[in-house]
């Protein structure tokens, strides 16, 4: 085995493991101290490996966007098929005391109802301006502009009086 591939082995066998801390949010720092590899190492292989670059780079953005898409889902509600397994006494084995045999599968499809708390959060996190308890959209220049407007309205209308 060729000793520069024999010093990253350890990080080689254990790339599932740094592709789920990652996705976790842990820094390399604290997947080099959870798997128990030297940093520099861990580094030096990082800048040698473009599997494990990709891997810490997108790893915890995967990670975001399956819980954005998560959030959205639930703040818009959404249909879900359900399976309820039903079963009766097992005739055949009555010897057997609580001895039972599937009789169906039943498949149920379901709408769970949108969730305001998931959506508020999408919106406060997505458009925080329009949506925050306190929004900055200009609101205040808005209503000064409408005051402004009103006033010259007022001055033209009595003018034409």
């Amino acid at each position: 085995m060729d000793k520069k591939a024999g010093k990253y082995k350890k990080i080689k066998d254990n790339i599932e493991q740094i592709k789920r801390l990652a996705r976790h949010g842990y820094t390399n720092d604290e997947i080099c101290s959870y798997l128990g590899f030297e940093e520099k190492l861990f580094k030096e292989y990082a800048v040698r490996s473009d599997e494990l670059t990709m891997i810490l780079k997108n790893s915890a953005i995967e990670a975001d966007l399956e819980v954005e898409e998560a959030l959205l889902r639930r703040a818009k509600g959404y249909e879900t098929v359900e399976e309820y397994h039903v079963y009766v006494p097992d005739s055949e084995n009555s010897t057997e005391v609580g001895s039972v045999k599937l009789k169906e599968i039943k498949k149920v499809k379901k709408f769970v109802p949108p969730d305001a708390s998931s959506a508020v959060a999408w919106l406060i996190n997505r458009k925080s301006g329009r949506w925050s308890k306190n929004p900055t959209t200009g609101s205040e220049l808005a209503n000064h502009e409408i005051m402004r407007l009103k006033r010259i309205a007022a001055q033209e209308a009595d003018e034409n009086m």
